[in-house]
């Protein structure tokens, strides 16, 4: 049971389709939720669900209550699909290494990282060493077996992944 989040600023349009393409070939339950709900209380009524959870706002976040939705990822050791966005000239920024590190600081089991949409660009993710599962291409005019064909091999490389998370 997955949680889906943004890494930083991502464009919610694409996130949304993203999530929901994701959660076609997942199977199971497709909820959203708000990080400025209390993620204890929502973590503790679906964490026996089997489904995708998407995140909406900033999972750092620290709501009035002072929980936040990354550090209870970490303490109820939620796997986490995290999303990113390039910038129009086709850049990650920063922002994807910060919640990398804020995820393994936090011991949250984190998954792997999607880019949102843009050009792939391998060699520069290689270099930047994070957990990249691949390019999830969010234009609707693109062709439909294609888009299908690289939402599949992302969602098996996901499984696999989690497969070897000791959780």
């Amino acid at each position: 049971m997955p949680f889906l989040a943004g890494a930083g600023e991502v464009i919610d349009s694409d996130f949304s389709v993203g999530s929901q393409s994701l959660s076609a070939f997942w199977g199971g339950e497709f909820e959203k939720y708000l990080c400025k709900e209390s993620p204890n209380k929502i973590i503790s009524s679906i964490h026996k669900k089997q489904g995708l959870f998407q995140l909406i706002g900033d999972i750092a976040f620290t709501n009035e209550n002072g929980e936040s939705w990354i550090e209870a990822l970490g303490a109820w050791r939620m796997p986490t699909i995290l999303f990113s966005s390039p910038s129009e000239d086709g850049h990650i920024s920063g922002q994807s290494a910060a919640y990398v590190a804020l995820c393994k600081q936090l011991s949250v089991p984190l998954i792997g990282i999607i880019q949102l949409g843009g050009n792939w660009n391998s060699h520069s993710r290689s270099l930047d060493g994070l957990p990249w599962c691949g390019l999830l291409p969010v234009n609707k005019d693109k062709d439909q077996n294609l888009y299908s064909l690289e939402t599949k091999l992302i969602v098996n490389k996901l499984m696999q992944r989690i497969s070897l998370l000791s959780i």
